[in-house]
């Protein structure tokens, strides 16, 4: 059944997107991975908003969007679990021990949480992290990631981040802990979000997940 329905997309590209926060490193990587399998089919990537995916998805302008949890409920749309990475905070080189690897974000609670977010992107974003990771500091919002760097460096805030895409900021005035609450690891949880056994979807995720493993 599985090779039935890959033949019905032959020649055909594959639409996926990903919230802008996550970056597309890793996306990138699998599309290849997934291109090499399917020598026929092309995967394009696109950024796009949170509160597009429904509707984008369900007009077939996009096959999939990969997203960080939300708890969001879709109806008419199914989760497919890619993986769970460490969250951690990015803060200004020096406020802490340079030999320290943790924090426990009550300990960062007088210090604002720099939210990287446009103004149509805001409303999500102050949900995720008010609601879903339960920041209690005040939230800065600039729009750019570089903004966002630049607040860290100069002790103007910190910025949550997933491990994976903390990797890719390589600055001597910042420091990364590994983000705590009560001394357990706080995660996030990757999946792709799209319409029910859609088994191309399926296997990407399946391919992003031995890539994250």
């Amino acid at each position: 059944m599985k090779d039935q329905s890959l033949i019905l997309y032959t020649g055909e590209k594959m639409k996926i997107g990903y919230l802008k926060n996550l970056g597309r490193h890793e996306l990138e990587q699998a599309a290849g991975k997934w291109q090499t399998l399917h020598k026929d089919e092309k995967v394009s990537l696109e950024p796009v908003l949170y509160d597009e995916i429904e509707v984008k998805i369900q007009n077939n302008e996009l096959d999939a969007v990969l997203v960080n949890s939300r708890h969001t409920i879709y109806q008419q749309l199914a989760t497919y679990p890619v993986d769970e990475v460490a969250l951690v905070a990015l803060v200004q080189a020096g406020n802490f021990n340079k030999y320290q690897q943790t924090v426990e974000v009550s300990d960062l609670k007088n210090l604002p949480c720099i939210m990287v977010a446009g103004v149509e992107e805001e409303k999500s974003e102050y949900h995720y992290l008010k609601d879903v990771l339960q920041v209690d500091s005040d939230l800065l919002a600039v729009e750019t990631l570089g903004e966002a760097i630049l607040m860290v460096e100069s002790g103007s805030g910190y910025l949550i981040m997933n491990e994976k895409t903390a990797t890719h900021i390589e600055d001597d005035q910042v420091q990364k802990l590994f983000l705590l609450r009560d001394g357990k690891q706080l995660t996030e949880e990757y999946a792709f979000i799209a319409k029910p056994e859609d088994q191309r979807v399926e296997e990407l995720s399946k391919i992003l997940k031995e890539d994250s493993n």
